[in-house]
């Protein structure tokens, strides 16, 4: 079993594996340990003379614990100890510890450049249930010139755009109440996304998704983009930047009342034109097969598509 010492050590593990964009910082990922602690899961390694060589974690979110019991496992063993058993052995582990502390599925996400991950997770009974896009745009290469100007398109609509950093510095005087504001407009907007899990019924304690929100690594002020009527929030694009300089969209939502206006791309120019002038290289985001809009949007701004990620379940009987 892995001991909080452990986790720099499995993050660089994973980082040996990891494209550009989905490349984690030891830092961060320490940082999310804390924000969202998860008493449940089960961290598991295998070493070789004080090396990792593979290791695999399970549980059910903390915070973002999903109401059907969904919950998330994941393995990876180095090409040169395949095919030796490990990894049949970590995820009877895995699963054991999901069951038994009452999970009612467990669900992976295998990349869609690794065949080899999907034919192993079939031999074990996952079976393909969900497909997410993985996306990238080489900021360099942009031409913000094929667009109107984002402030401009949010203007037409009587919206205003404003990065969080700068909102806040106006809201200075009551950023407690703004930040409670934005919680449950994030929350009544992520509902509507498409996901390979249902999101709980109810955002973390205040104090809790402050933290998780706007304190940590996870969202970097100057190109998280918010959209405004007045002094309502009715859109945001929640950008982080990691320190590998590749940035990456979190979340992009919309309010009901307020799609089909333009301001999703409003909001990513915008994060875009901040981005550029900070010389950040590559722009990532991830979404779901179903969610066609923000995709089109991803196609309209130029990002490449990678292979998808390929989302597997096995669903365990009462």
């Amino acid at each position: 079993m892995a001991e909080d010492a452990d986790l720099e050590r499995m993050v660089q593990f994973d980082n040996r594996f990891a494209d550009p964009v989905h490349w984690t910082s030891p830092s961060v990922a320490r940082e999310f340990e804390r924000s969202n602690p998860q008493p449940n899961r089960l961290d598991l390694v295998v070493e070789r003379d004080g090396q990792i060589v593979a290791q695999g974690q399970t549980g059910d979110g903390g915070l973002w614990a999903a109401p059907d019991k969904s919950w998330r496992v994941g393995l990876r063993v180095a090409p040169e100890w395949r095919r030796k058993g490990v990894g049949a052995l970590l995820a009877k582990r895995l699963e054991e510890h999901a069951r038994d502390t009452g999970a009612g599925r467990l669900v992976a996400a295998i990349r869609g450049s690794e065949p080899e991950g999907l034919a192993f997770a079939a031999a074990l009974g996952y079976a393909e249930f969900h497909r997410r896009i993985d996306s990238y745009l080489d900021i360099p290469s942009f031409d913000a010139s094929r667009f109107d100007d984002p402030d401009d398109l949010a203007r037409i609509v009587g919206v205003r755009l404003a990065a969080y950093a700068e909102l806040v510095r106006e809201r200075s005087g009551d950023l407690d109440a703004f930040q409670r504001t934005l919680i449950t407009a994030f929350w009544e907007w992520g509902r509507d996304v498409p996901s390979p899990t249902p999101m709980p019924a109810q955002p973390p304690p205040f104090e809790q998704a402050r933290r998780m929100f706007f304190e940590g690594p996870g969202l970097d002020p100057a190109s998280t983009i918010l959209a405004l009527r007045g002094d309502t929030p009715v859109g945001v694009t929640a950008t982080m930047v990691k320190e590998n300089g590749v940035a990456y969209t979190n979340f992009t939502g919309v309010a009901r009342t307020e799609r089909r206006k333009g301001l999703a791309l409003a909001m990513k120019l915008s994060a875009l034109r901040e981005l550029g002038k900070r010389g950040v290289r590559l722009f990532g985001t991830t979404n779901d097969e179903a969610n066609a809009a923000m995709r089109g949007i991803n196609a309209r701004l130029g990002y490449v598509l990678q292979p998808p990620t390929i989302m597997v379940e096995k669903r365990f009987t009462s």
